[in-house]
């Protein structure tokens, strides 16, 4: 295979043969649903006593809790003993959740970059530890297949794995799962750490509060740079933790970056403070770092050398990640012929990267986090790759082995799409659900629970709702009558994803649902099944109501899912919102997105309309929308034009995974053809293939799907081509809900 060249230090190995079964202690108490504690032999022979003491205080919070420990060599060891301890448990008491406790195998997961919610990286020429995503679905979501690629001989505990093209190609956990391992880049005893740890969850077990303190940061550079998004925020604080709005004002804290040039300091007073709960980032990451402080334009030429410096040392940073096909020189030679600096610019930066850094006023690091002892029992990470647990320093770690009350927190392995809903169903752990249930819930290839993912808070009224999830998921009696029963916007939101996910509530309905419910939370989950049904029609009239919703996240959702229907009977609306929302800067930018993916003339006609009715009909206004459109039409008329005569495969290719993101409806009828066509190469037809997986709602789904099928029955079953024809295929006809 052309990747093994990038493995750096992974080769290609037989899987290991191990014959003896794990040591396997028995839950002490029976309870309704079970739960796994994996661990590795030496941790267990380090931390026996702490490890017991946790599985006692699962059971005293009504798990029936196994122990597995193990010399765990690879990730189907360990995935075959879960599969063969949850058909143990199905009958009397089900599986609900397990945790990796230590060393326990990692499985490096390629060819599913459509599970994660932005991951892009091109496998071919990366390196294959930088563009394989660390998922513990290959534990959780047991329907899910994959074919074992390489060892890393560099790092033991990694392994590379493919998903089968044949195979499912959507989420849905089995259980929930979490990972307490030790970020050794901080130093000390490992065991020791995991320890401490665990006798810190046990005490804070022990005295489970209802969730009542929360604050949220909203970073620059994110999708909170928009501050109607920022402001709608409080919308669904509101309806997520109704115990916050009581009369205290500390009940409740939004902080933003525009709030202070150095708000790193404020997040640490912030997270000292000893009642606070639950602490919500939303900002830019990386492994070892929160990226929390703001980006003003220099004042000085100092300011100005060292933006310009950062900007060069990232940049290298990125080029050194491709591995052999790395070029620094040429990387260094277009930044002298950008900003005009010499030789003697680049051995400055150079040699200041090999010192050791000084405190950074813009990020947050995990020995930071260690020294200042972080007080939130849960933290939610939405930010790139600070749930990477693979890494020797990632920063959700540092929250849970500081010596402050954190347990939990969720993260993500990868980078992760900005517009997401970062919080939905997040409302459910005032409501006493598990943080690994929650998180279960919203899976993605990339979001992982560090820490204790049995972890809850006390409810805010007396309930067995983390119970039920589990007992009675197809009870839909039960479930309907929560849909308006239920006070609260999470546990109705919850009870409509499990009738949808047992196939018990219509389009129709859920339609009615975003016409006639008063939370706003309920009314965007209502339209994310919408678009799961397979009823397109059902799926853009709810998209028509959702555009000009009051709630800013539920009309940014909308105008994603609005260039993705591609309908040209949704231009006018598109347009329509475009001029009338100028302000919400997130969803104005999808919105010009989706203008741009229409038909150049049909997008100015509505645009033009738009402009008419909602701007006044001010030819200077449309003539500065359409200049907009412009600069990205001229990026969609050379994707076409490389695609169809371009004189070279690289740009051909570099054609097609631009349209992976620019789903350009209108060219689908040229993708097939280049598809169709024998003459082409078989590596061109593949990317091909793989780019129309892309097109989940276009308006030409069935044809696509007609004409991989009828090309699929001409081509040898062994071939690379007949895999992802597959697997677009399965893409394009599957409904990927996370849950059943």
């Amino acid at each position: 295979m052309k990747i093994l060249k990038y493995l750096m230090g992974a080769s290609l190995l037989l899987p290991f043969v191990v014959s003896a079964r794990p040591m396997v202690e028995l839950p002490p108490k029976h309870q309704p649903t079970s739960f796994a504690i994996v661990v590795d032999q030496t941790t267990w022979q380090h931390a026996a006593a702490q490890l017991r003491a946790y599985r006692d205080a699962l059971v005293r919070d009504g798990l029936a809790a196994y122990i597995l420990a193990d010399e765990w060599h690879t990730p189907e060891q360990v995935r075959g003993e879960l599969l063969r301890l949850k058909k143990r448990c199905e009958r009397r008491s089900p599986l609900e959740g397990v945790v990796f406790v230590g060393d326990i195998p990692i499985a490096m997961v390629r060819n599913a970059q459509h599970l994660t919610t932005a991951f892009k990286m091109n496998e071919e020429t990366f390196p294959v530890v930088e563009s394989s995503v660390p998922s513990d679905r290959y534990y959780d979501c047991p329907d899910l297949q994959f074919d074992l690629m390489a060892r890393d001989t560099i790092n033991p505990l990694l392994s590379y794995f493919t998903l089968r093209c044949d195979a499912p190609q959507r989420l849905v956990p089995a259980f929930y799962s979490g990972r307490i391992r030790y970020p050794e880049g901080m130093g000390g005893d490992k065991y020791e750490a995991i320890a401490r740890y665990l006798e810190k969850v046990v005490h804070e077990r022990a005295r489970t509060e209802r969730l009542e303190e929360v604050t949220t940061y909203a970073g620059d550079g994110y999708n909170s740079d928009c501050l109607v998004c920022w402001m709608d925020e409080q919308i669904a604080m509101a309806e997520n933790f109704p115990l916050t709005q009581g009369r205290e004002a500390d009940r409740l804290r939004q902080l933003n970056f525009r709030m202070d040039k150095e708000m790193k300091f404020q997040l640490f007073d912030e997270l000292r403070r000893d009642p606070i709960d639950l602490m919500l980032f939303n900002e830019h990451g990386s492994p070892d770092k929160q990226h929390v402080g703001t980006y003003s334009e220099p004042d000085c030429m100092a300011g100005i050398y060292a933006r310009l410096r950062s900007s060069y040392t990232f940049s290298r940073y990125y080029e050194l990640r491709k591995g052999d096909k790395a070029d620094v020189k040429g990387l260094q030679q277009d930044f002298a012929r950008r900003y005009g600096v010499t030789e003697r610019f680049f051995d400055a930066a150079d040699r200041e990267e090999e010192k050791a850094p000084a405190a950074d006023p813009s990020v947050i690091t995990s020995d930071e986090l260690f020294r200042i002892a972080p007080q939130p029992r849960c933290v939610l990470l939405n930010a790139c790759y600070n749930g990477s647990f693979h890494q020797p320093r990632y920063i959700a770690g540092g929250y849970i082995f500081s010596d402050g009350r954190t347990v939990v927190a969720q993260g993500n392995t990868v980078n992760v799409l900005q517009d997401r809903w970062t919080i939905e169903m997040v409302g459910l752990l005032s409501h006493g659900v598990r943080v690994g249930q929650y998180n279960r819930l919203i899976a993605t290839l990339e979001g992982h629970i560090i820490g204790d993912p049995a972890f809850r808070f006390r409810p805010v009224v007396d309930n067995r709702l983390s119970q039920e999830i589990v007992l009675r998921r197809n009870d839909n009696a039960y479930w309907r009558a929560l849909t308006t029963e239920s006070p609260y916007a999470d546990v109705r939101s919850l009870a409509l994803r499990m009738l949808a996910d047992s196939g018990a509530v219509s389009p129709e309905e859920l339609l009615r649902v975003m016409q006639t419910e008063r939370f706003a939370t309920t009314r965007t989950e209502a339209l994310r099944l919408l678009s799961l049904s397979g009823d397109e029609e059902m799926f853009a009239r709810g998209v028509r109501l959702a555009l000009e919703d009051r709630y800013e996240l539920l009309r940014r959702h909308a105008a994603t899912y609005a260039w993705q229907l591609g309908r040209e009977d949704l231009v006018q609306e598109v347009a329509d919102a475009w001029v009338r929302d100028s302000e919400s800067q997130r969803v104005a930018y999808i919105l010009q997105k989706g203008l741009l993916l229409m038909p150049d003339s049909v997008a100015d006609a509505a645009l033009k309309r738009a402009v008419k009715q909602w701007g006044g009909g001010s030819e200077t206004l449309y003539d500065d929308l359409r200049s907009r459109l412009a600069s990205s039409r001229e990026m969609k008329r050379q994707d076409h034009e490389r695609l169809l005569r371009g004189t070279s495969l690289r740009l051909r290719i570099a054609a097609l995974r631009s349209m992976r993101n620019n789903t350009y409806h209108e060219y689908v009828g040229d993708l097939l053809d280049v598809l169709s066509n024998a003459g082409e190469t078989d590596e061109l037809r593949r990317t091909t293939a793989e780019c129309l997986g892309w097109f989940v709602h276009t308006p030409r789904r069935s044809e696509v799907v007609l004409r991989c099928r009828r090309l699929l029955k001409t081509l040898h079953r062994k071939s690379s081509l007949h895999d992802e024809l597959q697997q677009t295929i399965l893409r394009l006809e599957g409904k990927h809900t996370s849950i059943k």
